[in-house]
């Protein structure tokens, strides 16, 4: 008897695991109700604006050293690459790209430049970008398309 409640208890438990992680899979593949952060290689970023370039550093504080990845702003079914300006300006661009790869908003934003991360606050609702010396800007999320 103990073996039967012990394998039926056993069973139930697969079973909530099964459901949780099918769960888990679909609202991974949902859009997104919140800004994601992610890390993007570099080489797949999409058509550059003019007069703007990819500038992801390893490091905030140690001079630009190239990063693989660049964080992108993942938010409703769009993306946001955040970019540097050719002429070195202290200004961060947050392009916002549809799923087709065409531009939705062009922003510029002053005080840092060369991303280095970016974090979002749930409780805040605004992303702070952090660049080259620890410099940084903050945007809603009410600032970008969703």
């Amino acid at each position: 008897m103990t073996k039967i409640v012990a394998l039926k208890s056993m069973l139930a438990v697969a079973s909530v695991t099964a459901l949780l992680a099918a769960a888990s899979a679909a609202q991974s593949q949902a859009v997104p109700h919140t800004p994601q952060i992610k890390y993007d290689p570099v080489a797949e970023h999409p058509p550059i604006p003019a007069d703007l370039k990819v500038s992801c550093t390893k490091a905030p504080d140690e001079g630009y050293q190239a990063s693989k990845t660049c964080p992108v702003i993942y938010y409703g079914g769009y993306k946001t690459w955040i970019y540097s300006f050719n002429d070195n300006r202290v200004s961060f661009a947050l392009v916002t790209y549809d799923s087709a790869g065409n531009v939705l908003q062009n922003v510029t934003r002053d005080g840092a430049r060369y991303v280095f991360d970016a974090i979002s606050d749930d409780k805040g609702q605004r992303i702070t970008i952090v660049g080259q010396s620890k410099q940084f800007i903050a945007i809603n999320w009410s600032d970008l398309p969703h």
